[in-house]
């Protein structure tokens, strides 16, 4: 290559390398590092380097990434090998040689393109091709913009290949194990095919992009949301469709992303939008980004520039859904990433909540954010990208009207609620679920609310006169009228229910006024997808009574399991009505409540003591807490660490009242906390999953 430097080979030393970056877990194959930290190479020479002071005068060390790399957009650069390095640039310092090996320490900037790059090394006019490596986002590194000071979170949110996401209502946050599967064999190129994807769909995105968290956060959620060529998940809403796979049918995103690739980039169908959070949180914390699933529950979806989301009935509490623009869903899921924003105040660095599943454009890709939290929670609602959208969502105010027969619309009193509860994500280093809502929104009725909504209600009037497009929501729905206060309603139930109970309904009425009232009740329950549309009215019963001046009644009412085991949607929720109506003054006054109908039991245990390579059997035990048997039952069994890939058994039968044990031998390869995952499926249920972690001792 040059008199007196002939290369015979180089060594990436893959796994020093690979374990001091924190990327062993994707592979002990092949060089991945992170950016903003150096990694040690080792050129092996066929002929003795003599004089190789002057050698490296005329030695570089070049580094490129992307089909088209360049010297003018950062994607090609070629850097002397020197007796010192630097820290903030691409730089090669020699550490160690003789006549026959260069032991070169290689420098990454923290703002260089992530991606698969190729090392040439070039001496006179000649290049030698040293190999390949592949530079991910670096959280451990100060001048990284996803650095993260906290060690204990980065293994959470960047390492951590097993999380919970919740499900459920406000009242009973059920969880559900799901496997990112980051660090699984492939991911990480499937991760960098779906950037490339990005880059082809949107002109304005190119290679320089993938230095930026902000462009790359918006990049993958637009990608998995469908946003044209090589989408990875479409959404079938609540429909259904031929080729879709339920997700509640599946354990991970590993399997997703692995159909997309094989499948040429043709989109895999899902018809729950909460897989979108799932597969964005795999992709980001593969790339190097620190990510986690944030549930939201009572969300004011589509509500654009206003405060405002509205929920209609008809006179016997049905949940009608004609207008489709604005409704409440019983919970909804997002994702957070860390990072600084460079491009704003330092007070909006940190958390930023990203919305892959959104389905109304903000400028650029079809996805919200990422937006910074701590804009959302101070109403800060101009601030990028798409903080109004997620403010709205938390803070709007859903008032409830009656359509009656001649389509006019009545307010329904005391009808109201909030939206934005109880906001939760899986806590640090334990599986407890953790309340975050507080990061988002300040207490209900506190004066830090009133001085946040007022400022931002503001923002949204000066925002509406100055853009046309800006138009406030339900401008043809008449205001609410101030709620008298003659009669009160309230409606209690469990917060959540075994599947096989008759669901109890608890109501109290009171008439606080000086006369006699004349009453009409309908107690109401439907079924519900997770997005608020409602699957079937499964059971109503209607009341006449006289209330006499300031006093009440109290009735208890049963939902029979018969009403509603057919029609229970899969997410297993029923929403509660009750309507009492005037019959002097016809005024309405409303009460609801969400309830969710948990699953049988599916529960597993371990022995006692488990050993790195040492067999041990686990055992999954099924009750079936129903009338009628549980036919054809199926157990999917999974564990990183404790079994390869997935196992399945095959139950038949369970009677009624029953139980069923299932033995599940396996021998552990890795130490540490490991989680086995179970999921059933048979004719009556397709949604029951059980989890428990275990810690195996080092061999």
């Amino acid at each position: 290559m040059g008199q007196g430097l002939s290369v015979k080979k180089c060594d990436f030393n893959i796994t020093m390398n690979n374990k001091n970056h924190r990327t062993e877990e994707i592979s002990t194959e092949r060089l991945l590092v992170r950016r903003g930290q150096p990694f040690t190479i080792t050129v092996s020479f066929s002929a003795p380097t003599h004089n190789h002071l002057q050698q490296l005068k005329r030695t570089f060390l070049t580094a490129q990434t992307g089909s088209h790399p360049s010297k003018a957009d950062g994607t090609r650069t070629e850097f002397p090998i020197s007796s010192l390095g630097d820290q903030k640039q691409w730089s090669a310092a020699l550490e160690e040689q003789d006549p026959f090996f260069w032991t070169i320490a290689v420098n990454t900037p923290a703002n260089a393109p992530i991606g698969h790059y190729v090392l040439l090394l070039r001496a006179s006019r000649s290049s030698h091709l040293l190999g390949n490596f592949t530079l991910l986002f670096n959280p451990w590194c100060r001048d990284d913009e996803v650095f993260l000071a906290n060690e204990a979170q980065r293994q959470e949110y960047v390492l951590n290949q097993e999380g919970i996401i919740y499900g459920g209502t406000e009242n009973e946050a059920l969880a559900q194990p799901w496997d990112f599967g980051q660090f699984e064999k492939g991911i990480v190129d499937i991760c960098l095919t779906l950037l490339d994807a990005g880059e082809g769909q949107h002109r304005d995105t190119d290679r320089t992009q993938h230095k930026s968290p902000i462009s790359i956060c918006r990049t993958v959620a637009a990608v998995l949301n469908g946003d044209g060529f090589g989408e990875i998940l479409t959404d079938r809403g609540t429909r259904q469709h031929c080729h879709g796979t339920a997700p509640s049918r599946c354990l991970g995103s590993s399997p997703i992303l692995r159909h997309w690739a094989a499948a040429q980039r043709k989109p895999v169908r899902y018809r729950q939008r909460w897989v979108f959070a799932a597969v964005v949180c795999s992709v980001l914390r593969c790339l190097g980004i620190p990510t986690r699933v944030v549930t939201g529950f009572t969300w004011a979806h589509s509500t654009t520039s206003s405060l405002r989301v509205d929920e209609f009935y008809d006179e016997d509490g049905t949940l009608l859904t004609e207008d489709k623009s604005a409704r409440v869903w019983t919970f909804h899921v997002w994702n957070e990433c860390w990072m600084a924003r460079a491009d704003l105040p330092p007070e909006y660095s940190g958390w930023q909540a990203l919305d892959a599943t959104c389905q109304e454009k903000s400028k650029g890709p079809s996805c919200r954010g990422p937006a910074p939290v701590q804009a959302i929670r101070e109403g800060d609602i101009e601030v990028h990208h798409d903080a109004c959208y997620f403010f709205a969502a938390v803070n709007a105010k859903c008032q409830v009207w009656i359509q009656k027969a001649d389509d006019t619309l009545q307010p329904a009193l005391g009808g109201r609620k909030y939206t934005g509860n109880n906001i939760s994500t899986k806590s640090v280093g334990s599986e407890r679920c953790e309340d975050i809502t507080h990061n988002y929104k300040h207490p209900e009725g506190s004066l830090q609310e009133k001085t946040v909504l007022d400022k931002a209600y503001r923002k949204i009037k000066k925002l509406e006169t100055t853009s046309s497009s800006s138009e406030t929501l339900f401008s043809s729905t008449p205001t609410a009228l101030e709620e008298p206060v003659n009669l009160f309603i309230h409606l209690q139930s469990e917060s959540s229910l075994l599947l096989g109970e008759d669901v109890p309904i608890s109501i109290a009425v009171f008439n606080h006024g000086d006369g006699e009232k004349a009453t009409h009740l309908v107690v109401g329950a439907q079924s519900l997808h997770y997005n608020g549309v409602p699957i079937a009215q499964l059971w109503k019963e209607e009341f006449h009574f006289l209330l006499k001046s300031h006093e009440g009644n109290n009735l208890k009412v049963f939902v029979p399991y018969s009403q509603y085991r057919e029609v229970l949607g899969e997410n297993h929720l029923l929403r509660l009505t009750a309507m009492l109506r005037d019959e002097d003054s016809f005024d309405v006054h409303f009460a609801q409540e969400e309830i969710s109908i948990r699953d049988p039991s599916l529960t597993i245990e371990f022995p006692e003591k488990l050993v790195q390579y040492q067999p041990g059997t686990a055992k999954i035990r099924l009750l079936n807490p129903l009338t009628e048997p549980l036919e054809e039952c199926v157990i999917v069994v999974a564990g990183r660490g404790l079994i390869h890939g997935q196992r399945r058994y095959r139950l038949g039968s369970v009677q009624p009242n029953s139980s069923q044990e299932l033995p599940v031998p396996f021998t552990p390869t890795q130490a540490g906390p490991r989680r086995l995952t179970a999921r059933l499926t048979c004719r009556h249920l397709r949604n029951v999953k059980s989890y428990k972690t275990t810690t195996i001792a080092a061999a």
